[in-house]
């Protein structure tokens, strides 16, 4: 199986966004991390320790980090409803796709609790 280690500041908020935006399952989960299968996908959230989140500023609303080298796509069985979820939970989808993507491509971008962006497929 693929999988992915996403680092967060805080473990819970993350874990349960990607839970509630994009229906991923609990597989595990302790103080330090939670396993999350994303249909075929493990996403590992992974605590930051708090040595090093102490200086990990996160605003509000969050910044995304766009600049990053890595981006995970999700598919998602109804964009809309998981937009409403994403805001809820303090991370956003976009009403419409990126610039560069094809207008029928049902692609858009979005950002977690903690600014982490991902994609959005639906």
């Amino acid at each position: 199986m693929v999988s992915a280690v996403l680092f967060a500041k805080d473990l819970r908020k993350v874990a349960t966004f990607y839970t509630r935006v994009c229906s991923a399952q609990v597989k595990n989960e302790d103080a330090q991390h939670a396993d999350l299968d994303c249909g075929g996908f493990q996403l590992i959230v992974h605590q930051i320790p708090d040595h090093y989140a102490k200086a990990v500023i996160i605003s509000d609303p969050p910044l995304r980090r766009e600049h990053g080298a890595v981006r995970l796509n999700f598919p998602l069985a109804d964009v809309a409803a998981s937009r409403a979820v994403a805001r809820s939970l303090g991370g956003e989808i976009d009403e419409r796709p990126p610039p560069w993507a094809a207008t029928d491509a049902h692609f858009h971008l979005g950002h977690d609790p903690e600014g982490n962006v991902f994609g959005a497929l639906g």
